[in-house]
């Protein structure tokens, strides 16, 4: 595994890290044994780094750096920021064949997401099974239980103002002459627990609204667990605008 080059504005500490979080994820996956870049540049010296400097195209480069440490793959790839997205490109070559593996790309808003999307990213570069979605069972639960205390708030909402309609109804006619209404104490408690009803309304309702904020927080994104998704931004370029991004 290469350094990726940090391009575009990158910091290359952000190039750093995901090298080393796109290593640790080709390891974990059990599929290869994997060097990370500082090994290879220990193994094959100061020197030899220079002569293969002068080669005349990338995957001229990589063969004849599999050839070097007697590795079949070679992975390497670059961070680029383009506008206010972050873009992560990384292929894997076979040496031997002098063809590529897989290519993957990978378009993100911030570095976090980027950071989320290597599990699939390596498993496209190098050809192996993509790893399970993420679950999906604690957001969408919080979302439909959010949804029905939502509607029970409602409904607590909706008996509080039909009791407070009826007392106001049976008010209203205890002004004509003849008509016998409860005392008024009784009123003042209906009151009460009419206003206390409406208030238990709006905390659960709140605690609804709560309860699918974090369902929809929660919730993987879909270019994670989808990597044949469209992902496209527009950005400047030298005559205008552009469009980027990974197309299926």
């Amino acid at each position: 595994m290469l350094d990726l080059a940090a391009g575009g504005g990158v910091d290359p500490s952000v190039a750093t890290a995901l090298t080393e979080a796109i290593t640790q994820e080709a390891a974990d996956r059990g599929f290869f044994q994997v060097l990370a870049s500082k090994e290879v540049q220990t193994m094959i010296g100061f020197e030899r780094q220079k002569q293969m400097a002068g080669c005349s195209a990338e995957a001229e480069c990589l063969t004849e750096l599999g050839g070097a440490l007697g590795a079949r793959f070679v992975m390497g790839g670059s961070v680029t920021k383009l506008g206010d997205a972050f873009q992560l490109s990384i292929q894997m070559l076979d040496s031997k064949r002098a063809q590529p593996v897989g290519r993957s790309t990978r378009l993100a808003n911030d570095i976090k997401s980027l950071r989320q999307m290597v599990p699939f990213v390596v498993a496209e570069a190098t050809g192996t099974p993509l790893p399970p979605p993420p679950s999906r069972v604690l957001p969408y639960s919080l979302v439909g239980g959010g949804a029905l205390v939502l509607i029970a708030g409602g409904l607590v909402g909706v008996n509080a103002i039909s009791q407070e309609d009826a007392v106001n109804r049976e008010l209203a006619r205890g002004t004509q002459p003849g008509t016998v209404i409860e005392p008024l104490s009784s009123y003042e408690r209906e009151s009460r627990t009419i206003a206390l009803k409406k208030t238990l309304s709006l905390v659960i309702g709140a605690a609804g609204v709560g309860l699918v904020a974090a369902g929809v927080y929660l919730n993987p994104p879909e270019g994670g667990s989808r990597p044949g998704g469209v992902s496209v931004r527009v950005v400047p370029s030298g005559s205008g605008v552009a469009f980027v991004g990974v197309f299926p």
